[in-house]
């Protein structure tokens, strides 16, 4: 019964902070035609209809948005460390961070991934909400259900006798055999 309370509390725990795990960050936009944000800052670039054409040979036909690292802007392209890449038809590829460029010509729209002071003091106070309701259940040794009291005897055991091993069954004693 114990062990069902304790389920039932983290199902309950993880479906407050799952959420709110996503909810450190927000995407700004920025003009993509403008300065690019510094470089180690994670974007996310959606690509135009040109651009689904130009780069159709390096992440296949119907690119949507590339989302990475950005290393640096050299001239009129932007040099990404590309770790994810989403089509038209909604699959999601992962990619382990190989360094490419993209034409800024390219990009329709650009966005920045920053912190969010208000989403994470969020997060803090859905995870301090957990912790408050794990530890008043009585999950954390303070408490006692009268409910869980076992009814029959308390030395009854529930183990299953073990089977023989068949080596066991089969045991030969040649000491015991003397020549004369």
């Amino acid at each position: 019964m114990a062990h069902r309370i304790l389920r039932r509390s983290a199902i309950r725990v993880l479906a407050i902070v799952t959420p709110a795990l996503q909810a450190c960050y927000t995407y700004v936009p920025v003009n993509s035609q403008a300065a690019a944000p510094a470089s180690g800052h994670y974007v996310e670039l959606e690509i135009t209809d040109r651009g689904r054409v130009g780069l159709g040979e390096r992440f296949g036909a119907g690119v949507l948005q590339i989302s990475g690292t950005l290393v640096t802007q050299q001239g009129g392209d932007l040099v990404l460390s590309v770790d994810r890449i989403s089509n038209i038809d909604g699959a999601m590829d992962r990619w382990s961070g190989d360094t490419t460029r993209i034409d800024r010509d390219f990009v329709g729209r650009m966005t920045e991934r920053r912190v969010s002071a208000g989403r994470t003091a969020l997060l803090a106070v859905a995870a301090a909400a957990a912790i408050y309701a794990t530890a008043s259940s009585g999950l954390l040794g303070g408490g006692k259900d009268s409910n869980d009291e076992p009814t029959g005897p308390i030395n009854q055991s529930n183990r299953v006798p073990t089977r023989p091993h068949f080596s066991r069954d089969l045991q030969f004693r040649l000491w015991r055999i003397s020549v004369p």
